[in-house]
């Protein structure tokens, strides 16, 4: 399972200063909270193919029309400059509920690994 992946994107997004003033409790309402296995398989082979091969720039986008989960990332260069790091833009959404993620990814060992928001 790609949890830790997915709890740290979905933590860095969450971490906004006016959502740090009212707690955690706006968390239970985030889509990813609402995500089956399906959602997190489809949205992580996504997200790896986009930071693999996607182009600046260029949103490449899942879907899971049966659960009402949705969601894009959107590759782009690495703001430091790093060969091996891309920024990806990260969207999610659960039937109206919608969640925008930036988050820097290195790969490390074969593997893309989320750096910072």
């Amino acid at each position: 399972m790609k949890w830790p992946l997915i709890l740290l994107i979905f933590l860095a997004g969450a971490a906004t200063p006016v959502h740090a003033q009212s707690g955690l409790h706006f968390a239970r309402d985030a889509p990813i909270t609402r995500f089956k296995q399906a959602d997190i398989e489809l949205m992580t082979k996504t997200l790896n193919r986009a930071l693999d091969n996607g182009p600046d720039g260029v949103a490449q986008t899942w879907e899971n029309p049966s659960a009402g989960n949705s969601g894009s990332i959107t590759p782009g260069k690495d703001p430091q400059g790093r060969n091996d790091c891309r920024k990806a833009r990260v969207e999610n959404r659960h039937k109206l509920t919608q969640n925008v993620t930036d988050a820097v990814f290195c790969k490390v060992d074969g593997k893309w690994k989320a750096l910072s928001k």
